[in-house]
């Protein structure tokens, strides 16, 4: 399958899979999101670590709602500065952007 979504995924999911794995793990990922948004966060590594050619409609289905997420929330980045919301939010949707964090 072909996920027209791949391509901007990888671009904006700049998180290595060890590195989603270990913000799910810190205490910070939950300042704030949903749990239900940091429960995704293995299903997150998992897709980051498959070969965009083994994507099924469903991958692409969620790498569609990363992708939609992290691009209005780096808008917020932008607008508003990085602030620790933003940069928790951002990552718990495998988007490292503050630098300083």
């Amino acid at each position: 399958m072909t996920c027209s979504h791949a391509q901007r995924f990888h671009k904006l999911v700049n998180m290595t899979p060890a590195q989603i794995r270990a913000w799910h793990k810190n205490p910070r990922s939950k300042k704030a999101s949903w749990a239900s948004t940091r429960a995704r966060l293995p299903a997150l590594a998992r897709l980051k670590a498959k070969p965009t050619s083994k994507w099924t409609a469903r991958d692409c289905a969620f790498a569609k709602r990363v992708v939609s997420f992290n691009a209005r929330m780096d808008g917020m980045r932008r607008k508003h500065g990085c602030t620790e919301k933003i940069d928790v939010s951002l990552r718990n949707w495998g988007r490292r952007a503050c630098a300083s964090r």
